[in-house]
């Protein structure tokens, strides 16, 4: 009797835990984009293709799906063409901005980085460019 208690006992809990799939409700964007600004990009990606929307001339849109490497040395060709910066975030962090200043004038955005990240995987969703 006392065995059939306490295995019932462990068994309640995981019932009520396990019907809800929990995401967090916060993600710490300023970390990421540090680690993104530093070259590691390829941590936070997925082994499969991942959407890229380029903004060019004449508010075109241009969307593809690269994969890691592709996008790792767009992403740092961009970077590397001023100085980065974390910017700021909405949507709990999952959505951030990385914005590419000219090394000469503070206030000039070169080029700007937005980042979704999909909230159950932790990994980079969607990347739009814009020049």
């Amino acid at each position: 009797m006392k065995k059939l208690l306490i295995i019932l006992m462990c068994l309640v809990p995981l019932v009520g835990v396990g019907q809800y799939m929990k995401a967090p409700i916060h993600y710490d964007a300023p970390t990421a984009a540090g680690h993104i600004i530093k070259g590691h990009i390829k941590m936070y990606l997925n082994d499969s293709l991942t959407e890229v929307v380029v903004e060019k001339k004449n508010d075109r849109w241009v969307t593809m799906s690269l994969d890691k490497e592709a996008i790792s040395k767009k992403v740092d060709k961009i970077l590397q063409q001023g100085k980065p910066e974390f910017t700021g975030r909405t949507n709990g962090g999952y959505r951030f901005y990385i914005n590419v200043y000219d090394v000469s004038d503070d206030t000039k955005v070169i080029n700007s980085l937005d980042i979704t990240i999909d909230a159950f995987t932790q990994q980079i969703k969607l990347i739009e460019i814009k020049l």
